[in-house]
């Protein structure tokens, strides 16, 4: 079996590399840059400064910066898997404050991961459009957790991708990773086809959790206020933001009443 070889002296650099391979679940093995190359390495990942040193056929040389680590990893996969271009590329969304990402090239698990928040879904499909070339690209997302959902989606307006909402009333997701287990079933399920921005608005049940969340993250110091859960949850602004202007709050109220 043909694999990946990471060939470096840079410590930084091989750890951000091997971080990325792991999260693909991809074989690999590591070599310095004066090591024989095995007869089974079809690719070898190094730095820009390195490359010229290393004596053989297909080497993909890439800077330190994050997002130039994702398209060299997937540049590196796409020589290895002799697939260059796809057909049909389908993201799967599990809604949620940290989404499920599963990415699907004409019907095979290409990736999967988690994004930080609802808006930062933007930047992982951007960067799935930058790295990869295709023929069609839809954007499916579940139909539940509605507030995420709808930030999603509107996080997602003006990319040139067609977006769809999949109904997974009946599907459950159990095991280590249910969210992305779930991104890969909406992945492979038709949806309805999503039209303009949708409003998005905090339920009650969702700004006290919210509010619950601002203790746990205080150390039981302060609750935030209820617009300033609100806020939070309709993604204006981060929880931590949102426990700084409810401490500020508090002390200009104790100093007005001393």
């Amino acid at each position: 079996m043909s694999i990946i070889a990471v060939s470096t002296s840079d410590f930084k650099f091989y750890y951000d590399i091997v971080r990325e391979l792991k999260q693909r679940d991809i074989p690999f093995i590591s070599l310095s840059p004066t090591d024989p190359v095995p007869p089974n390495v079809d690719i070898i990942i190094t730095t820009e400064r390195e490359k010229d040193g290393i004596d053989f056929e297909n080497v993909v040389a890439i800077s330190d910066d994050t997002d130039d680590i994702r398209k060299g990893v997937r540049k590196a996969l796409s020589h290895t898997s002799g697939k260059v271009s796809y057909q049909k590329m389908v993201i799967g969304i599990d809604p949620g404050t940290s989404p499920g990402i599963s990415l699907v090239g004409d019907g095979k698990v290409l990736e999967s991961t988690y994004a930080e928040s609802p808006e930062e879904v933007k930047n992982i499909v951007m960067g799935y459009i930058e790295g990869y070339e295709f023929d069609e690209l839809i954007v499916r997302i579940g139909h539940g957790d509605r507030t995420n959902r709808n930030r999603t989606i509107n996080a997602l307006q003006g990319l040139p991708i067609r977006m769809e909402i999949v109904n997974e009333e009946d599907t459950t997701h159990l095991g280590e990773t249910p969210d992305l287990e779930a991104a890969k079933e909406i992945a492979y399920s038709d949806g309805e086809l999503i039209y303009g921005e949708y409003q998005v608005e905090a339920t009650e049940g969702e700004k006290k959790e919210m509010q619950r969340r601002s203790r746990i993250e205080s150390d039981g110091d302060l609750t935030i206020s209820k617009d300033l859960a609100k806020k939070v949850v309709e993604g204006d602004i981060e929880l931590g933001e949102a426990i700084n202007k409810q401490k500020d709050k508090t002390k200009d109220e104790k100093e007005k009443e001393g």
